[in-house]
């Protein structure tokens, strides 16, 4: 069954981020970048309980899943269910301090 895709401000802010940092060294890159995170997102409707949930302390966040950007696995896709409408909150480089800002965002208040 396929479910609806809501992308969050701060995911669309985080792909533009992400997509011009790797354009700085590689345009073409960049453009592939932003395809296969269209694929992904078209990936997460088709199927969005596939991937596994990310493990966190906090309870507004304990239904988050994660998944790597088709092509680019550094990059996370975070994301969680609303009935049966994915709702992709953030797109994170792995490196980046994952529980602190996704606590940030969206941990308890």
């Amino acid at each position: 069954m396929k479910s609806g895709v809501r992308i969050h401000p701060a995911a669309k802010a985080d792909v533009d981020s992400c997509a011009d940092f790797i354009a700085r060294d590689n345009l073409a890159a960049s453009l592939r970048f932003c395809e296969a995170v269209e694929r992904t997102f078209l990936g997460l409707a088709n199927n969005p309980r596939s991937w596994p949930r990310y493990e966190m302390d906090q309870p507004r966040l304990r239904e988050l899943h994660k998944v790597s950007v088709n092509g680019f696995r550094n990059y996370l896709v975070f994301y969680h269910m609303v009935g049966e409408v994915v709702e992709v909150m953030r797109v994170l480089h792995g490196a980046r301090d994952l529980p602190s800002i996704l606590a940030d965002d969206f941990g308890e208040e």
